[in-house]
């Protein structure tokens, strides 16, 4: 399947919503100044539009108004297409306002998308369940929460390395590099058994919280996402810079370059990276809808693309020829970035099949996208088939769900077909401080095979057979006499 430009034109309602502005655009108004016109407007941001309808859903709910509640519950849904918790609410209302037909449909859209709910176990929902469609439906969705995929463990990182978030691999070497928030580490391993230091603060005092690593095999470069978030336990800098990018030498972890980000008071954190065969480097700020570019030679980051609907950028990747950049964020699905000069982009056109929210890894590999999603229920690993032009999903195949070892899965590296990825994440286990209540638990890295995974995704001749059963039940109560 090949998708035009003009079809994602019309398509990426979000990216067309408000301004864009490129590298050029913000280099020749002034960088700050730049960003800061783009995201003025008179009509509400989207972030302004969340609020006012999050407020308006809340009071409603609190003084038991359903329909109001629904109706904001309806526009946080049209901001936030892809959040569980919003499809969740929109399936209770309505079945409590008796709009029968309105939560079965958002239920079937839900399971479509291999969501699970244990709708059992939510009393609003108890008017649906004189339909035999809702039994139909509550099994597959009990379902699809299961645990499936063929993964396995590669490692086990002790609790004593607190907060693993980055990985990156020197397959030359068969060095794997993982790097830590609470201490700034950078931790590597050529057998998955034995860690040592590659880096830390002690001996790049430049180095804080790591949030993301990419080695530069060619150049001899290990690239290093770094900033400072409450969780990290070093020693502030006494230049206040907050984030920045570095530059490490791939063997003795020495550093060779910093490219900061901001200082003081700024709100930016780059939080991921991409770097192109030329040694081209992509930065993600995870505070600022910004992704920055260093050109090889540059001597700072420039802003090359940003848009101001963006909520939180995560994973980042380019294809095969680093003429795409796909990028998650992880209220709005994801995102491609046409970086040849071009300065074009498109939300990826995906199936109403595929929920693509709450999306941090991402992993280009032989024409697919690989995510890890950890936004949604069941967390899980899931391979998109991309068309002919890498605008568009053509097919959508799980790899794994729901797995025992999964708590926050997170970000990872590729090797081949091999996805290498943290299975836990100990965000959720400790406080703004970094400190855990108790012990934090080992953290596995597992790994699995890409090439291996089988299409699982419900076609809409099923959805239409359910609905045809659906209405036949309903034909056989009212000649029954049962309304």
């Amino acid at each position: 399947m090949r998708f035009s430009a003009l079809v994602f034109t019309l398509m990426a309602g979000l990216l067309t919503a408000a301004p864009l502005w490129s590298q050029e655009a913000a280099s020749s108004a002034g960088g700050e100044d730049a960003r800061n016109d783009a995201a003025s407007s008179s009509a509400p941001s989207p972030a302004q539009q969340m609020s006012h309808w999050f407020e308006r859903a809340a009071r409603a709910y609190q003084r038991q108004d359903i329909e109001a509640w629904v109706e904001a519950t309806t526009e946080l849904h049209r901001l936030r297409p892809y959040n569980q918790d919003f499809m969740r609410h929109l399936v209770e209302g309505h079945a409590r306002l008796g709009n029968t037909s309105q939560a079965f449909e958002m239920m079937l859209t839900m399971q479509q998308q291999g969501l699970s709910v244990d709708w059992d176990a939510i009393d609003a929902v108890e008017p649906l369940r004189e339909h035999n469609l809702y039994d139909h439906l509550n099994r597959l969705m009990a379902e699809a929460g299961e645990p499936f995929g063929d993964i396995e463990t590669y490692a086990t990182l002790d609790s004593e390395h607190a907060m693993p978030e980055a990985m990156a691999l020197d397959a030359e070497s068969g060095r794997m590099f993982i790097g830590t928030v609470r201490d700034g580490l950078v931790l590597t391993s050529t057998d998955g058994e034995n860690w040592s230091t590659f880096a830390a603060p002690s001996g790049v005092g430049k180095l804080q919280a790591v949030f993301d690593l990419e080695v530069d095999a060619e150049r001899g470069r290990l690239w290093v996402a770094t900033g400072a978030v409450s969780q990290f336990q070093g020693e502030e800098r006494e230049d206040g810079v907050r984030s920045s990018l570095l530059r490490l030498d791939l063997e003795t972890g020495d550093l060779q370059a910093e490219y900061p980000l901001s200082s003081g008071s700024g709100r930016n954190l780059i939080g991921s990276l991409a770097v192109a065969g030329d040694g081209t480097v992509f930065a993600a700020d995870t505070q600022s809808p910004i992704i920055y570019r260093l050109d090889p030679g540059a001597g700072n980051l420039r802003p090359f693309f940003g848009h101001q609907s963006f909520t939180s950028l995560r994973g980042m990747a380019l294809n095969e020829d680093d003429s795409l950049l796909y990028i998650s964020d992880y209220e709005l699905g994801l995102f491609v970035v046409d970086v040849t000069g071009g300065q074009q982009a498109w939300q990826l056109a995906v199936p109403e099949t595929f929920n693509a929210g709450g999306i941090d890894g991402v992993f280009f590999w032989d024409g697919h996208l690989v995510v890890i999603q950890n936004g949604i229920t069941p967390q899980r690993l899931v391979r998109l088939d991309l068309g002919e032009d890498g605008l568009g999903v053509t097919a959508v195949a799980p790899l794994a769900a729901a797995h025992d070892s999964f708590d926050t899965p997170t970000f990872g590296v590729m090797d081949g077909s091999d996805l290498y990825f943290l299975a836990r994440s100990h965000w959720q286990h400790v406080d703004a401080d970094g400190e855990a209540a108790g012990d934090l638990p080992d953290v596995p890295v597992m790994t699995i095979d890409v090439s291996s995974a089988s299409v699982r995704v419900v076609g809409q001749e099923l959805i239409d057979r359910l609905k045809r059963q659906e209405a036949e039940a309903a034909r056989r109560r009212q000649e029954d006499g049962e309304g």
